[in-house]
């Protein structure tokens, strides 16, 4: 299988799963799969300072299904880089036609923090309602991890060999916290995650009459900046500047700290 053509399979396989539900009619094998696995992850607190919890009990959760499913032991593995913060990488085995490198699917199983009292449902119960899916990293990115877990259980299960490795990373303190988990693989089991691609969250698609429709492609990532702003005058209105009102200067200033301050003048 040519890489566009993976990618194409990776891409619209599941489409109809994510935030928004699938409009009208029963799910197929495949996509039930999916909505399974998509429920299991949300239904898990991975926040950092779940406990019990965080991305460790996520990681056992999905592993068992890629064992179950048929991977061999050795391809699936639950490494923690810190307390409760468990990473898994799991691996199916291609060809190797013409020594390719393998394609890496990364998605993160971390999720920000969420109080009951600030939400309306339980943050951390699976909610489907008027054609939409709620709870906490319905979005970002636990509908991502569960796309590609059912797409490598799919080829599993379907005897599918691909000209290639595919490794499946779902990792740790994405969104905070001191275990992030791709700089731990990257620092500690690069062996494991090492890729010609890695195809991580960004972009995203559309459907049209329940078909592939559009897929955006993200191709640049944005970085982390502390800003701050200091007023040294009591201001003025902005259509009204006068020559005492603070404009900004956009020279960045960059510091210790990695913050990049933005200063009145």
């Amino acid at each position: 299988m040519t890489l566009r053509r993976l990618l194409l399979v990776l891409i619209s396989g599941l489409a109809p799963v994510g935030a928004r539900a699938q409009a009208s009619g029963p799910l197929a094998a495949h996509q039930q799969l999916a909505r399974d696995i998509y429920k299991e992850l949300v239904e898990i607190n991975t926040t950092t300072d779940a406990n019990p919890g965080g991305t460790t009990q996520a990681a056992e959760a999905m592993a068992a299904r890629l064992r179950a499913a048929g991977f061999a032991g050795a391809d699936v593995q639950v490494l923690a880089s810190g307390p409760r913060d468990g990473n898994l990488v799991a691996r199916l085995r291609g060809s190797g036609v013409a020594g390719r490198k393998p394609i890496l699917l990364l998605a993160h199983l971390d999720v920000v923090a969420a109080l009951r009292e600030d939400w309306s449902i339980d943050p951390f119960t699976f909610t489907e309602k008027d054609g939409y899916y709620y709870g906490r990293g319905t979005g970002d990115d636990k509908a991502m991890a569960a796309i590609f877990m059912a797409n490598m259980i799919r080829m599993k299960r379907e005897g599918f060999v691909p000209d290639r490795d595919l490794i499946l990373a779902l990792t740790a303190d994405e969104e905070g916290g001191d275990h992030n988990g791709v700089e731990w693989l990257l620092a500690n089991k690069r062996e494991l995650v090492d890729a010609a691609y890695a195809l991580n969250e960004g972009g995203g698609g559309f459907l049209k009459n329940g078909k592939p429709f559009v897929q955006n492609v993200q191709a640049a990532e944005k970085v982390y900046y502390d800003f701050t702003f200091e007023v040294r005058n009591k201001g003025g209105h902005s259509s009204r500047r006068s020559r005492t009102t603070p404009f900004i200067d956009y020279r960045m200033r960059w510091r210790a700290s990695r913050s990049t301050t933005f200063r009145y003048r």
